[in-house]
C-alpha cells in the first residue's frame, strides 16, 4: 500500500483542498467513502484541515492486469504516478488477441516492483509511433482524463503526407465510420473533429505536417489529411499508394501539468523517419 501524501498549509476542508488539487468529482467521492488518513489516523468523511495537518490518500496496490511480456520499451518521462514512453510502429497499445505495449509496460511494472494496473491516458494506432501517457493509479488517471476532456493536455504530430500541402490553418468537418470500408468519411451525420495542421516543409513529392488535435477523435488526422486531398504516405486504409511497412505519423510533443507535483512538462520526441527524408 503506498500514500499520496500533502501538507495542510491553509484551513479548508477534505472536499475543498482535493478539488483544489484538481482530483476529479469521482476521485474525490471514492476517497471520502473508501477513507484517507488525516494526522496518522484514518477518516472516511470531509473533516475540516488546518494549517500543519498531514493528509494522506491511500493508494492500494493492485495487479497488473496484463500478462508481462519481455520487450523494450523507450522511458522518455517517469513519476511515481506517470510514465511516458515512445511507442515503436507496427505494434497495437492493448491488444488482449496479441502480444501489445501494455504487456511490456506490465513486464515493466513488475520488474520494477510496480504493483500497478495498466491505464493508458492517450492511445495510438497500431503504426503510429511516438508518446503516449501511462498513469499508475485511479486518481492520476481521472486527473489525466480530466485534461484531456478539457483540452489543456496538448498534443502535436508530425505527418509525412503525399504531394505538396502549404497549410497553416485549422480544419473542421465532421466523419462518421464506414463499416464496409472500416474508415472514418466525412458525413453531416458525423461527429465534429478539430485539427490544427502546419506546413514545416514542403517539396514537390511529400510535404511534412505538424497537427495539433484539439478532439479526441478516431483516425482523425488520417481522415483528415485524405479529406485535405494529402493521405499520409504508407496510410493505405486512407487512400496512399506508398508500399511501407508503417504509416508516417509520429506523435511527437506532449504537454501536460503533472499529477500531485503540478509541474508544466514539456517532452519532445523527433521520429526516425524524419532523418532519411
Amino acid at each position: 500500500m503506498k500514500y499520496i501524501k500533502y501538507e495542510v498549509h491553509e484551513n479548508t476542508s477534505v472536499r475543498q483542498f482535493l478539488k483544489a488539487k484538481n482530483f476529479s468529482k469521482k476521485s474525490i467521492e471514492d476517497i471520502l467513502k473508501t477513507g484517507y488518513i488525516l494526522n496518522g489516523k484514518k477518516q472516511r468523511k470531509s473533516l475540516n484541515l488546518k494549517k500543519s495537518d498531514e493528509l494522506k490518500i491511500i493508494i492500494e496496490d493492485e495487479r497488473v492486469d496484463y500478462e508481462p511480456k519481455k520487450g523494450g520499451i523507450n522511458i522518455v518521462y517517469e513519476d511515481d504516478n506517470s510514465l511516458v514512453i515512445s511507442k515503436e510502429a507496427n505494434i497495437t497499445v492493448n491488444s488482449k488477441n496479441q502480444i501489445s505495449l501494455s504487456n511490456y509496460i506490465a513486464n515493466y511494472f513488475i520488474d520494477s516492483g510496480q504493483e500497478s494496473k495498466i491505464r493508458l491516458v492517450n492511445r495510438l494506432d497500431m503504426d503510429t509511433s511516438g508518446l503516449m501517457l501511462i498513469a499508475k493509479n485511479k486518481y492520476s488517471h481521472a486527473y489525466y482524463q480530466k485534461q484531456l476532456e478539457e483540452n489543456t493536455m496538448k498534443k502535436k504530430y508530425l505527418a509525412v503526407v503525399e504531394g505538396m500541402l502549404d497549410i497553416d490553418s485549422l480544419y473542421e468537418n465532421k466523419f462518421s465510420y464506414n463499416e464496409k470500408k472500416k474508415n472514418y468519411e466525412p458525413s453531416d451525420k458525423g461527429k465534429i473533429s478539430r485539427t490544427y495542421f502546419k506546413s514545416i516543409r514542403i517539396n514537390c513529392d511529400f510535404s511534412i505536417i505538424e497537427c495539433e488535435i484539439l478532439t479526441g477523435r478516431t483516425h482523425q488526422i488520417r481522415a483528415s489529411l485524405t479529406d485535405l486531398g494529402h493521405p499520409i504516405w504508407g496510410d493505405k486504409l486512407y487512400g496512399s499508394d506508398k508500399n511501407l511497412d508503417r504509416f508516417l505519423l509520429h506523435s511527437y510533443r506532449l504537454e501536460f501539468t503533472s499529477f500531485y507535483n503540478e509541474e508544466n512538462i514539456k517532452l519532445n520526441d523527433y521520429p526516425k523517419f524524419i532523418g532519411f527524408l
